[in-house]
């Protein structure tokens, strides 16, 4: 597998539509953006082992994504 291709992500791609229409400024800061969308994940695989929906999993999901 080839290392420098960006692995796709849901919450990758999420997050970057909206830095694209409200944060320009700050879609070159990848470590910014793989990080908050790890977090974003790790929050939904959490929530969803504890027994929440994926509608309420996501939205906490998105809380952390957009914060």
């Amino acid at each position: 597998m080839n290392q420098t291709k960006k692995e796709l992500s849901y919450f990758r791609l999420k997050l970057e539509g909206y830095l694209r229409d409200h944060h320009p400024e700050l879609m070159a800061d990848s470590a910014f953006i793989g990080a908050r969308a790890d977090l974003a994940l790790s929050s939904y695989c959490d929530s969803v082992a504890q027994g929440f929906s994926h509608l309420e999993a996501e939205a906490m999901a998105s809380e952390i994504l957009y914060q």
